[in-house]
């Protein structure tokens, strides 16, 4: 509590009780504490409203990536003495650039007595992880299984303790699809044999403020007749709200499908298995990716409202 602002003053009363120290008690003990002067004459009338405590009112409203509540504090932050308080307001959402970087992060240069308090009335969410690529073809050659989806980034992340009212939602970035397996074979026909190599579709992106990339789609080469080769297609990215499709193949293009992306909080789905159970020799056949991991709504949940974490809509993994 701030000491009165008009009034007698009492060093032992009003200044002590608020700012502390040992005796014998002296005005100039408290050079810099609150907003008085560091050095020079000090007397009781520059107490006046002064505080022990320090409090720094934040903002958000407008949307923003990456956001370090620590990096974002300001210039009258003291250690060991400060409550931040935190708004993210409705309608605006708070997400990042990478899967490897946090949407909002306390930050870690904190001292012991420091408080923050954070009140989410917007949206938190990592980015989409990437889809994974399909797999690479050459008939009766080289071939390549489809590769693992991408995983979510992480949304929220508490290096120091803090309490989180979440009246709004906050996610990890969805896992990317897993992009298609490959496969070669030979299909007798009654006007000569086909020798077919198809590749593996691209995986969709997880969905996120930036959702993920679509992966890339497989390479097929060698094959002849008919079937002939069969090139992937691309993975459809992901958006701020769902994961990206798997692509479809265009007709005679019988590319192996690959797996969407994850829905925000949501695993992304594993790419097709190439399948040569029905053909003839040579023959070979390679998996499709796994889906990418769904990432953190938030980070450090022992740090969070007392060990109890976020509550309300989130979505995601917790660690």
């Amino acid at each position: 509590m701030a000491i009165k602002s008009s009034g007698n003053l009492s060093m032992l009363n009003d200044i002590v009780a608020e700012f502390g120290g040992s005796e014998p008690h002296k005005i100039s003990d408290y050079y810099s504490e609150g907003d008085l002067p560091t050095t020079g004459y000090i007397t009781f009338s520059d107490f006046y409203g002064q505080s022990a405590v320090v409090i720094i009112n934040l903002t958000i409203s407008a949307n923003t990536n990456n956001y370090n509540i620590f990096n974002s504090k300001g210039g009258t932050y003291v250690a060991g003495k400060t409550i931040v308080n935190l708004t993210i307001n409705s309608g605006v959402t708070v997400g990042s650039t990478s899967t490897g970087t946090y949407a909002l992060d306390t930050g870690s240069g904190w001292a012991s007595g420091d408080v923050i308090n954070i009140v989410n009335n917007g949206t938190v969410k990592g980015r989409g992880g990437n889809g994974g690529a399909g797999g690479n073809v050459v008939y009766n050659g080289s071939i390549s299984a489809g590769s693992a989806g991408g995983t979510g980034g992480p949304a929220f992340r508490a290096q120091f303790a803090c309490t989180f009212t979440n009246n709004g939602s906050v996610y990890g970035g969805g896992g990317g699809g897993g992009g298609g397996g490959s496969e070669y074979f030979v299909i007798p026909g009654k006007f000569g044999n086909d020798f077919a190599a198809r590749a593996g579709n691209g995986g969709g992106g997880g969905a996120g403020v930036n959702g993920g990339s679509g992966g890339a789609g497989g390479s097929a080469s060698g094959g002849t007749g008919v079937s002939g080769n069969s090139p992937g297609n691309a993975g459809n990215p992901g958006t701020a709200t769902a994961g990206g499709a798997a692509p479809t193949n265009p007709i005679l293009n019988n590319a192996k499908a690959s797996g969407a992306g994850g829905g925000l909080g949501a695993n992304g789905a594993a790419g097709t298995n190439g399948d040569v159970t029905f053909a003839t020799a040579p023959k070979a056949a390679r998996n499709g990716g796994a889906g990418g991991t769904r990432g953190f709504y938030q980070v450090g949940a022992a740090s969070i409202n007392g060990g109890s974490g976020i509550s309300g809509t989130v979505g995601g993994r917790s660690s």
